[in-house]
């Protein structure tokens, strides 16, 4: 058998296929239907496709030998900042993003044994940038958030699905990604598998220990079931691929929630609000709570240093108030009470009255 080769006349669309097609156990992509078994992570070959759009806006008609680090120069530049109204992108691109749109150019061209030392030191990256910490709901905000979408029949998936977000953590993708036989009721276990996770710290299992927690998912389980998910294998939120018909061997899209849950967050006032920063909002109460960071670890996953920094700080204040309430508001503990002499050092006022 002979295999095509990148080669530098390739035209960058046709280099790009080539490149992803060596990654794909069937020619089409569409790997996973069928089997398991696959090269890649679903997530990653749309994380590749998607960037190949972009890319292609600027290197569609360059072949491979014609791109240099002038080309990427010039990406970074007008990838960042494009003009709307005229511009080949409808918005500007964040530095992450460009980033990983030039990490694949800079893997094909590779590849095609078209990029070495000499192109790498004439080129610069622009420098990553650390994602904010996102948005926490306030204790006040979520207990509207939830009284809102309980108050109609047709919010109440919205309802569940929060309720399961705020008490497991789990992630917007780890929850699309659960498969009935992964929702262990008897058990009080939610298992997050490879499928969904981010990554494989990412993979672990989660104790449901609320009755309120137990009974939503119970919800969604019953819902998925009359939308025709019956088998372990089945996904917990089957995709709507036509009105009314639900195909439960494919996973919800990322806008399967995304009308219902908008219309909840702008009758409750939180327009800001996306169905990720649950899990932040989720991890946040047990940071309040004085929770400490390895055992929120454990139940969440694997988060970067930063947001480990930002819930250890909020665990501390947790810890700070804590530790006030317990020692330092209760005269009958015998603690003593501290003041000053004339001097100014600090004792014990007991010790002040005998002097």
């Amino acid at each position: 058998m002979s295999e095509r080769s990148l080669t530098a006349d390739l035209l960058f669309p046709d280099a790009f296929n080539l490149w992803l097609s060596w990654r794909l156990l069937a020619p089409s992509g569409d790997v996973g239907r069928l089997t398991d078994a696959r090269y890649l992570a679903p997530k990653s070959i749309k994380d590749y496709r998607a960037c190949a759009v972009a890319l292609d806006k600027f290197f569609g008609r360059l072949a491979l030998g014609e791109i240099h680090a002038g080309h990427l120069r010039e990406y970074q530049r007008t990838r960042a900042y494009c003009d709307p109204a005229g511009g080949a992108w409808a918005h500007p691109a964040g530095a992450n993003r460009i980033r990983k749109e030039i990490a694949l150019l800079i893997r094909i061209l590779r590849d095609a044994r078209l990029w070495g030392d000499r192109e790498e030191r004439c080129f610069t990256r622009l420098r990553a940038v650390e994602e904010d910490v996102p948005r926490a709901l306030q204790p006040e905000e979520q207990a509207r958030f939830l009284a809102v979408a309980a108050s109609r029949v047709e919010w109440q998936f919205v309802y569940w699905y929060a309720v399961l977000a705020l008490q497991t953590t789990a992630s917007t993708n780890e929850l699309r990604a659960l498969r009935i036989g992964d929702v262990l009721l008897a058990q009080g276990i939610l298992q997050i598998r490879r499928e969904g996770a981010k990554n494989k710290y990412r993979i672990r299992t989660i104790p449901l220990e609320t009755p309120e927690v137990i009974w939503a998912l119970a919800r969604l389980v019953e819902r998925a079931r009359s939308l025709g998910a019956a088998a372990p294998h089945h996904y917990l939120f089957p995709i709507q691929e036509a009105k009314g018909h639900y195909n439960p061997n494919r996973a919800m899209s990322d806008s399967g929630l995304k009308k219902r849950f908008n219309a909840v967050r702008a009758a409750a006032n939180l327009d800001w609000l996306r169905p990720y920063d649950l899990r932040h909002t989720a991890i946040t109460r047990m940071a309040e709570a004085g929770v400490p960071i390895q055992v929120v670890m454990s139940f969440a996953g694997h988060m970067t240093q930063r947001m480990q920094q930002h819930y250890t700080a909020i665990s501390l204040t947790a810890k700070r108030k804590w530790a006030r309430s317990t020692w330092s508001e209760d005269p009958a503990q015998g603690f003593p009470v501290v003041g000053e002499n004339e001097s100014g050092r600090r004792f014990p006022q007991e010790k002040l009255h005998r002097a």
